[in-house]
């Protein structure tokens, strides 16, 4: 978000950003999220070892971009944006939520997402050699050759 808002270094200018399966959470439940238990999950544990000292905890503008204190995401500093998320991941719902939210921003750029059926969280990274991660891998190609 900062490069939507702050000249980088050396003119640095990000052209796309491709996002596979991010990893967004939060204190209320989106989609299909366990409504219960938020506390006790592995993401919610994951989190507070990485940032125990976020301001706003498991809200914060770091892991849920929906936080109220959050950067408009109209201004995203990139022209494109992919977002892939997996049928099984249980992050599933936030990045569609996440593609949604930046589609309702106003945000200029070309604007995409796939969802890999039947594939879990980093399911490509797991086992690289499947059809569905060579077909990630493709579209991942393709979207860095169109520059």
């Amino acid at each position: 978000m900062r490069a939507g808002t702050k000249e980088l270094h050396g003119g640095v200018k990000i052209l796309g950003v491709f996002l596979s399966h991010p990893y967004f959470w939060g204190s209320e439940p989106l989609g299909s999220e366990p409504v219960t238990s938020r506390e006790t999950s592995i993401l919610y544990r994951t989190w507070m070892l990485v940032y125990p000292d976020a301001p706003e905890g498991i809200d914060d503008p770091h892991i849920n971009p929906f936080s109220k204190t959050g950067p408009c995401l109209g201004g995203l500093g990139c022209k494109r944006l992919m977002v892939c998320v997996a049928s099984e991941d249980e992050l599933r719902d936030r990045g569609f939520r996440y593609y949604e939210a930046v589609k309702e921003s106003g945000w200029e750029g070309e604007l995409s997402v796939f969802e890999d059926e039947g594939e879990g969280h980093g399911f490509h990274i797991f086992n690289p050699n499947t059809m569905n991660a060579k077909e990630m891998f493709k579209r991942l190609a393709g979207f860095v050759q169109d520059y």
